[in-house]
């Protein structure tokens, strides 16, 4: 699978750029709109008058329906289906196909990749899986959860047009991408509020998840300093 998510990756870079200016654009329209409708409002800190930052970002857990759960699943499932003869045209061109398919379908073998890819790239392509669905308001254990459904579904039916699904796939992509994405996502939250304008591309270059209209723990913040009692209080939107 990891060989495919890299392949897939560099296909969706200029999408997820795209998406990085849309999504600035966007911030800059909403930002110029609530300049205007709360110009008579400070927006800065009163103590050390730096600005304050537009977005607070985090994460919304929430319960997921049985149903919406299927649904997800389904849509990254038929997401690997539509891009993997995409990213991988050698089945359409000889190598692979039909009769590969059905030689590997339900065999499951130990692969002998270099450690660089079953150590570091597997762990790496699966915090990205695992990163999606935190994005999408599911709690640390449902996103590990949902993970290894993932990866799972795409080792034994998808992949296996090119080769047999793999041992180490099949734990090492879910649980060290799960510890990995832990990783990645208190870092990425971090930088995302830091108030940095490079610290903020970083963040979101670490988990692309939050660029996506589907990400769920952004929060519109509207300051407002109280000049009576000379205190501040803030407004906090949860944008899904």
């Amino acid at each position: 699978m990891t060989k495919f998510v890299l392949k897939l990756m560099t296909k969706l870079l200029p999408i997820a750029l795209f998406l990085g200016i849309f999504s600035w654009s966007s911030s800059y329209a909403v930002t110029s709109e609530f300049k205007e409708a709360f110009k008579d409002q400070v927006y800065a800190d009163p103590e050390t008058h730096k600005r304050l930052p537009l977005y607070q970002y985090g994460y919304n857990d929430r319960e997921h329906s049985f149903a919406e759960n299927v649904r997800t699943i389904g849509v990254v499932y038929g997401l690997t289906w539509f891009f993997y003869p995409i990213v991988q045209p050698k089945v359409f061109h000889g190598a692979g196909g039909v009769k590969e398919y059905q030689h590997n379908f339900g065999k499951l073998v130990f692969d002998q990749d270099e450690p660089f890819w079953n150590d570091f790239v597997h762990p790496l392509s699966g915090s990205q899986l695992y990163l999606l669905y935190r994005a999408n308001g599911y709690d640390r254990l449902s996103a590990f959860e949902m993970t290894f459904v993932s990866s799972a579904l795409f080792e034994l039916t998808v992949e296996i047009f090119t080769e047999p699904a793999s041992v180490q796939d099949l734990y090492q992509t879910p649980v060290l991408g799960t510890v990995l994405g832990y990783g990645i996502e208190n870092a990425s939250m971090y930088l995302l509020n830091s108030g940095n304008t490079i610290g903020k591309i970083i963040g979101h270059a670490l988990n692309p998840a939050t660029l996506f209209p589907f990400y769920e723990g952004r929060t519109f913040i509207i300051p407002k300093y109280n000049e009576e009692d000379k205190g501040a209080m803030i407004r906090m939107e949860m944008s899904y």
